[in-house]
């Protein structure tokens, strides 16, 4: 699942919010803020990536390239065969339902 850009941005900067802080509370509960002050390198940079610019999800048609281009659309003969339809999901191998159970009781034999 693809996101807006916008949603996307948001997401990365909550991300790197989140990171921060905790990195600060690991710090301040556990290290010297003096000493490890450069891991917070690591949520700027975060950031940083999450801010950038970012292409529109929908891209207008002069600029997509030629082959996503929709053919040109022809009026559909009526009864036509529509060919051959793909399915939703690629066939498995699995078998379609359980086989059925036995028909004679189970023996054991302690």
């Amino acid at each position: 699942m693809r996101r807006d850009p916008g949603e996307a941005r948001l997401l990365g900067l909550w991300t790197a919010g989140c990171l921060a802080v905790l990195l600060l509370a690991g710090i301040l509960w556990v290290g010297d803020l003096s000493l490890q002050w450069p891991v917070f390198a690591v949520p700027l940079a975060w950031a940083l990536v999450a801010a950038r610019p970012r292409r529109s999800a929908v891209r207008p048609a002069a600029v997509r390239p030629a082959a996503v281009r929709p053919a040109a659309v022809r009026p559909a003969e009526p009864y036509a065969d529509p060919g051959p339809r793909e399915e939703p999901y690629p066939a498995t191998r699995e078998a379609p339902t359980l086989p059925p159970p036995p028909t004679r009781p189970y023996r054991r034999e302690w």
